[in-house]
Formats: C-alpha cells, structure tokens, sequence
C-alpha cells in the first residue's frame, strides 16, 4: 500500500510529466537559461545536491526561493517538489526506526513530512534558503526518534492531504460599468470590481502605456493570448460572459513581466542594490527570489504582495473605459 513518500512523489511526477522543468524562474519560457531537465534527472540531481552540501547548492537556493514563490500563488507545487526531493533520505531511517521499535512505519513518516512542512512554515523569514533544506531533515530526523520511543504519533495524513488537494477558490468579476465614479461608496461588490478595472485603466492612459495595453487587449481578442482567468468566468456563469468574450478577463499582473533584476526590485523598494544583495544572503529579504546563473531575478508578484498592491482581475472592455475618459475621450 502506497504511503506518503509514495503519493507525494506520484503527485509530482504527475505534474511535470515528461516536461522539462525550470527552477529558475519556474518557466522554460520565461528562463535565460534554455537547457532545463526533465523532472527525473533534476530530481536525481537535487538528491545528490541536497546529501553533499546543499547550504553551498545554487540548485538548493534556486528550489527554496522557487518554492516560497508558489506559497505566495497560493500554489503548492514547488513545496511538493522540494519535499520530493528530500525524502528520499527519509526511506531507510524510517525503515531502521519501525523496526527496531516496533513502530508503524507509516505513522513514522507522515510525522516526519508534517515536522519538515512545519520548519518550511518557520523559516519564511530570518533563515538564509541555503539552511532551510537541513533544518527541514534534521526536524524530521528527530519526530521519526520520537514517535519510536512512544510507539505512536501525534501528527496524522490528514494534514497532508488537505494540503496536496486544496479546494480553488471560484473568483467572480462583476457588471459592466460606463463611467468612473467613486467606487469606495459602491456597496455592490461586483460592480465596485468593475470600476475599479476602469480607475486602472485611467492609470494606464496617464502613465503613457495606452499603446502597449491596448496591443495586449488585440491579442486577447484575436485569441493569440488567453486571458488567465478566462476559464474561471466561464466556468461561473457570470451575466456578462453570455454578451462579451470571457476571456478578455485577466490579472492586472497579466500586464508586467513575470520577473524583473534585482537592481529594478531594489528601486522599488528604495534600497541600494548592495543592501538588498546583504539581506538575501542574511535571509531577511522580504520576499523570495529565483537565482539565475550568477544574478536574482525577483518576481513581480512578490513585488505588489510586499507593496499591498492588489492583483485584481480586470476586463479589457473596463480597462479601455477608464483610459478613455483619462484620455478626455480621444481613442
């Protein structure tokens, strides 16, 4: 019978099939570096990484920064992966513990995967990424000795697999709007949503970007990008799907690069470069970011979650509203 050593790694492979990975940035696209595994061989090399000397591992620090990325998504994948990567270190000394304490072996190892979830918890801030992976095995290394000594465990698979099936949350965009009006002492949701499309729209039009949105929104329409919550409208049944194209709904990240330098993060955040270099050797970086080669490239979503800017889902229709009469109605 499968345990959960097993089901995680089915899980994993499961995601990436065949398809190479990149645990760069997290997408071969998007990466500088066009030479990316499939997910066996860059599973066998974290494991080989991770044994010999993972604080020193530009792999390592990569999977750490890659799997706090997708905890900010609200996207377990690359915690799946890391754990994926590291229990196979777990597999004899949780053999060697039941049986020499006559234990359950797999009680022994759903507490050591809750022990190793519960440091990455811990370690979101004040620990260097190139620490976490150890602190992680030794936490588990201890709870395996402990649920031998007592011959019973605490911790149960029902955290785990909450964990690997959370529930999607269904996202609902609202009403067509026509004007901009103060949408704070809007009391419809939906349609304080909708102005706030058209207010983004008006951000746009005087940041002087109105041609590269409205390049992006052609691309949408003529159906060579598919908006990213474009099957969530559909799927919801909203009043406004049955008369405009549901996938002309999108993130406002939709518009940005996925990852910018960290000279460009660092402006944003008002420090010197140096300083932010300083902070992710010392972990205390705010948030998480993916190494490339010898350089960081930092995700633009960490960025508006650090900065409170909402990733609110937008219409193009309202979006192109709002620039017109930013615009004082000149298309």
């Amino acid at each position: 019978m499968p345990d959960v050593f097993d089901k995680i790694e089915w899980h994993v492979r499961k995601i990436f099939a065949g398809e190479p990975v990149c645990v760069h940035v997290g997408n071969v696209e998007d990466c500088d570096i066009k030479r990316h595994p499939t997910y066996s061989k860059f599973r066998s090399e974290a494991i080989a990484a991770g044994v010999k000397s993972a604080p020193s591992s530009r792999l390592w620090e990569s999977l750490i920064a890659m799997g706090r990325l997708s905890d900010l998504d609200g996207d377990e994948t690359w915690r799946l992966v890391i754990l994926d990567c590291i229990v196979p270190c777990f597999r004899s000394v949780s053999t060697k513990i039941a049986r020499d304490f006559k234990a359950d072996r797999e009680e022994i190892r759903s507490a050591m995967v809750a022990a190793a979830l519960g440091v990455w918890v811990d370690t979101v801030m004040g620990v260097p990424p190139r620490h976490v992976r150890d602190r992680m095995v030794k936490s588990a290394f201890e709870v395996a000795f402990q649920c031998g000594k007592v011959t019973t465990s605490e911790y149960s698979m029902d955290d785990v697999e909450i964990f690997m099936h959370p529930e999607s949350s269904a996202r609902d965009p609202g009403l067509r709007a026509s004007s901009i009006i103060d949408f704070q002492s809007i009391r419809d949701l939906d349609v304080a949503e909708q102005v706030r499309g058209e207010r983004y729209g008006a951000m746009l039009q005087r940041l002087g970007y109105s041609d590269f949105v409205r390049g992006f929104h052609d691309e949408l329409r003529s159906g060579r990008r598919t908006g990213s919550v474009g099957q969530a409208v559909k799927s919801s049944r909203l009043s406004r799907s049955r008369i405009s194209n549901p996938n002309l709904y999108y993130y406002a990240s939709d518009l940005y690069p996925s990852f910018i330098g960290l000279r460009e993060a660092a402006e944003v955040m008002g420090i010197p470069e140096s300083a932010a270099h300083r902070l992710i050797r010392s972990g205390e970086f705010p948030f998480p970011v993916a190494r490339v080669g010898r350089s960081y490239k930092v995700s633009v979503k960490a960025i508006m979650h650090f900065k409170d800017i909402a990733d609110t889902i937008v219409h193009a229709d309202d979006i192109e509203n709002g620039a017109f009469h930013a615009s004082g109605g000149v298309r």
